[in-house]
């Protein structure tokens, strides 16, 4: 059972709200006015539930994180059983999401804005990061690869490297840049392991 499914209803209500909000206008310039705008909960609600705003910001994190297994990585693997595919599938998969929704990653935003600033919600950040390269890695090791941290480390790179990119070019055009170097590591790794 996942977190959320054991909150109170609404907490969870504050939460999917506030990560709207968070995720719409970044952590520093959203206030906690703007996310309770409209909403009809009190502040004294909400400071039931988060005592600050950086209180907030972490659970929303801890939300958005518990999220990305399913967004990126349940579609990659359920849509094929070969390693190979479902890495590939994973950049296909948040391509899409993109096109979808444009506003990129929020761990990436938070690490951005809390880096020396809030040390849980910058870790908050980094750890979606590193979770993102360690499914990576995962999958490297499914395929075979000789050694699959280091495959799973560089394709990790090209994935996040795109969704930046992505995002400041506006398009999705950086994903198939990626695939591509995705595809020719992924054949010389299988090129170097049967040799």
């Amino acid at each position: 059972m996942s977190a959320t499914t054991a909150m109170p209803a609404k907490k969870l209500e504050i939460l999917k709200l506030a990560f709207e909000r968070f995720y719409d206008g970044g952590f520093h310039a959203t206030g906690i006015d703007s996310v309770m705008a409209e909403s009809g909960i009190s502040k004294r609600t909400l400071y039931k539930y988060f005592p600050s705003k950086e209180d907030l910001i972490e659970a929303v994190l801890d939300y958005y994180g518990e999220g990305i297994a399913d967004a990126y990585f349940a579609p990659a693997l359920a849509a094929d059983s070969d390693p190979r595919a479902q890495i590939l599938a994973c950049f296909d998969s948040r391509r899409v999401m993109l096109e979808a929704d444009r506003r990129g990653c929020l761990g990436v935003r938070a690490s951005q804005e809390y880096a020396g600033k809030h040390e849980g919600i910058a870790a908050r950040g980094e750890r979606l990061g590193y979770y993102v390269e360690q499914r990576f890695i995962e999958m490297c090791a499914r395929f075979g690869a000789a050694d699959p941290s280091a495959l799973g480390k560089q394709i990790a790179v090209l994935f996040q490297g795109a969704l930046v990119m992505a995002q400041v070019c506006r398009n999705s055009d950086p994903f198939a840049s990626a695939t591509l170097a995705v595809g020719t590591l992924l054949d010389n790794a299988a090129r170097a392991g049967r040799a």
